[in-house]
């Protein structure tokens, strides 16, 4: 008897085994779901600290802070460059699937479908708190009614949503600080034509190289911004590393990401060129686009932390 209850228990774990190893070890085939509509690429429009003993393992401007903080500092080279930091995503992200076999459909055939024309933007996209790629829109939610009628007019088997977070992140030497290095996170979410989800995973990784930190609190903030290229290709080789049948995919090389230089006004003094506009013009600036936007007054007071009766005048 005790034999015969052995044997139940031996066949039972047995069974429990090879069923959790077998689904730890299915992945989607990418491949199985061609051609693919990548809805979004967007990101943060900041580089922002991370924090790690934050449960969301990330750190990024709130709404209060976030279009502020971009109207003062606007010749940050972090800031600078962050259209040219999702395009470059975007980019590299579609030419490695392409390059895998994969059939990735063309952003500019979304753009002339008439759900992604009736996606709709929420109070994030408003406030430029997120910036999508070249070609695209930025989606931060999905939805299984869009994507279904977006893969009947595409003829896509499958959508994407991806969306890149950029964050700076410090190098200790011990206890002490020594340098800064970038971190990217990259979070996608895709469904299939039938609205099943066949992907939602998150991908992280951090520069090799860091720019040292001087005088306690300042780094080479264009050295940094230079760093993202080769952070972006190892997290899409992450994630095709995960979702191709084939073997280990290689990292090809970065694009890099220049500063844009100063665009010149004919007819435009040096003087004029060169005068500093204030953070309370910025404020100001701000201000009157939020209310064009149809934000009420004490939103927009505290977005912009300028007083309510400030606010009101601008009305006038």
């Amino acid at each position: 008897m005790q034999n015969f209850e052995k044997l139940i228990i031996f066949v039972v774990f047995s069974a429990l085994f090879f069923a959790f190893t077998s689904c730890a070890s299915t992945k989607t085939d990418l491949s199985s779901y061609n051609p693919i509509a990548i809805m979004t690429v967007y990101s943060n429009n900041s580089v922002p600290w991370y924090d790690e003993n934050n449960s969301n393992k990330q750190s990024d401007d709130g709404i209060l802070t976030g279009a502020v903080n971009r109207a003062i500092n606007k010749k940050n080279p972090e800031l600078e460059t962050a259209q040219e930091r999702i395009d470059v995503a975007a980019e590299l992200l579609s030419r490695r699937m392409r390059a895998t076999g994969l059939s990735v459909i063309d952003p500019s055939v979304l753009q002339d479908c008439t759900s992604y024309k009736n996606a709709g933007k929420n109070l994030f996209d408003y406030l430029g708190n997120t910036i999508p790629a070249n070609g695209y829109d930025s989606l931060t939610s999905s939805s299984g009614k869009l994507n279904r009628a977006m893969c009947n007019e595409t003829n896509a088997k499958s959508v994407l949503y991806v969306n890149f977070v950029f964050q700076k992140t410090y190098v200790k030497d011990g206890v002490h600080n020594k340098g800064v290095a970038a971190r990217v996170v990259m979070k996608v979410y895709g469904t299939s034509a039938e609205g099943k989800t066949i992907i939602h995973q998150e991908y992280s990784a951090v520069s090799n190289e860091y720019t040292p930190i001087v005088k306690s609190s300042q780094w080479n903030k264009e050295e940094l911004c230079s760093y993202f290229p080769t952070v972006i290709n190892t997290v899409i080789t992450q994630f095709l590393n995960d979702y191709m049948p084939f073997g280990e995919i290689s990292e090809e090389e970065a694009t890099p990401i220049r500063l844009p230089k100063a665009k010149e006004n004919i007819g435009e003094s040096v003087t004029e060129k060169s005068k500093p506009i204030g953070a309370y013009e910025e404020k100001i600036s701000l201000a009157r686009k939020l209310i064009e936007k149809g934000m009420s007054d004490e939103e927009v007071s505290e977005l912009t932390e300028l007083p309510i009766e400030t606010v009101q005048s601008l009305h006038e």
